[in-house]
């Protein structure tokens, strides 16, 4: 028989942001104890490192060179069939509830999908419509306060099963979490556990401006740092209630029998990493490195698994389980028949932009925040290469946050890593050419302003 299929992707979750996969803050029981009852992923990593190519990689099941989605060709090429449009030709009831614009029409990322809920709008059935002036003068006080639609995610969740659901069919229900994006601004109570008021009042005077810190406008201490991520942390927190709270109604209404339930991120963040925040400029495992769990006992033995998947791997395995094909050839594994040997993380495009918007007079070349990246990981080492040359080599077991470039002690492996990485780019040609998204509503140009990305 087979099963429904839940994915359940947490907005900017670090690897290190569950404490069953590092993190010392207890923040996230809910999810802690779905892992121990499911295959987990220790060294999965993301295709892309930010939402939009990541989500391309998880919806196509092809890397960023393949899909060609990334800042600046924005829209998913309509001859790549997605997860959604596969499995629904399968028979599948296709849903979908999105708390990030990027994951939408806007972008030819809701193909497939029978119901799409843009819960980044007010009312959610609304799309790609423009925003009339009673939403945009309505969208701060409703939708941008502590909570960015985790709540609102779970009720349309119910509202969506209670009015829609076919029970003759087995579902496929994707759902993004954003709350743990920057701004970080926890829901009242949850940064309260992690902080005395002391700490509490310092951490919320953090800068959270990450593109100023790297123009480097503003300066921050780790103090500032250790107080952004206790906030980070809180966000985290909330967001496993959140799945708590749908996971338990899911139950109620019998949707978890002969259902996998598989839980990633996108990405990860970097929280004065590397001198950088937010998730841009590397390819680095603070951001490539995601937690990924896949709860199916059926099918996926309880434990941990340390092989490199990532999610390209995931839509090979779901149209295993859904007994459907892929309409083109993918890259990835299916996790029940075979283990992958290495792991391909790209950044095609950097952006640039918010820098010419805000902080014109900061050269992005000056740090480096012009290239783009290259990294394939391998028998633990990871070799990364820029679109200048640049090459860097880390033993992850010994130097797991990527401090020390062994590239020039090492030649011979980075002779070997770069023949491997070469011949992967030569058999892995572009798929279809990503093109230019229509024109962006103000109002929806603004949204992703405030997120950090235009």
């Amino acid at each position: 028989m087979r099963p429904n299929i839940i994915l359940l992707v947490l907005d900017c979750v670090r690897f290190d942001g569950l404490h069953r996969f590092g993190n010392p803050r207890t923040v996230t029981p809910t999810l802690d104890r779905l892992a121990e009852n499911s295959r987990r992923y220790t060294q999965a990593r993301s295709a892309a490192i930010w939402t939009l190519p990541s989500h391309a990689s998880m919806f196509t099941g092809l890397h960023p060179r393949q899909h060609g989605v990334n800042v600046e060709t924005r829209w998913l090429d309509e001859r790549i069939p997605t997860m959604a449009q596969l499995l629904q030709r399968a028979g599948y009831q296709t849903a979908a509830f999105s708390t990030n614009a990027w994951v939408g029409p806007h972008f030819g990322l809701d193909r497939g999908f029978e119901h799409f809920a843009a819960l980044w709008r007010i009312i959610p059935s609304m799309g790609r419509a423009r925003f009339p002036w009673w939403e945009k003068a309505l969208r701060k006080g409703l939708l941008e306060r502590s909570d960015k639609g985790a709540r609102k995610l779970n009720k349309y969740v119910r509202k969506w099963w209670r009015k829609e659901r076919d029970e003759n069919r087995p579902f496929f229900i994707f759902g993004l979490y954003l709350d743990a994006h920057l701004p970080y601004r926890p829901p009242k109570g949850y940064a309260e556990r992690l902080l005395d008021a002391e700490a509490l009042r310092r951490a919320r005077a953090a800068n959270q401006d990450a593109w100023a810190y790297m123009a480097d406008e503003v300066s921050m201490t780790p103090e500032d740092f250790a107080g952004l991520r206790a906030l980070y942390d809180a966000e985290i927190a909330y967001v496993d209630d959140m799945i708590a709270d749908l996971l338990a109604f899911l139950d109620s209404v019998g949707a978890l029998q002969n259902t996998l339930i598989a839980v990633t991120s996108d990405h990860g963040e970097n929280i004065g990493d590397h001198g950088l925040m937010d998730h841009q400029y590397c390819v680095c495992d603070t951001l490539a490195r995601v937690p990924l769990i896949i709860h199916y006992p059926q099918a996926f033995a309880p434990g941990d698994n340390d092989a490199p998947v990532q999610h390209t791997d995931l839509l090979p395995t779901f149209l295993h389980l859904a007994e459907a094909a892929p309409a083109i050839p993918l890259p990835g594994h299916n996790l029940l028949t075979a283990n992958p040997e290495f792991q391909i993380t790209q950044y095609t495009a950097p952006h640039q932009h918010r820098f010419a918007r805000r902080h014109p007079h900061f050269d992005p070349a000056s740090k480096g925040y012009d290239r783009t990246y290259d990294a394939i990981t391998r028998d633990g080492y990871k070799l990364i290469r820029s679109n200048q040359n640049d090459v860097w080599l880390y033993h992850l077991a010994d130097d797991p946050g990527e401090m020390m470039d062994l590239a020039g002690r090492q030649p011979h492996r980075v002779a070997e890593l770069s023949a491997a990485l070469d011949a992967w780019l030569q058999e892995h040609p572009p798929v279809a050419r990503a093109g230019a998204a229509p024109e962006l509503d103000e109002d929806l140009q603004k949204h992703l302003r405030g997120l950090g990305y235009l």
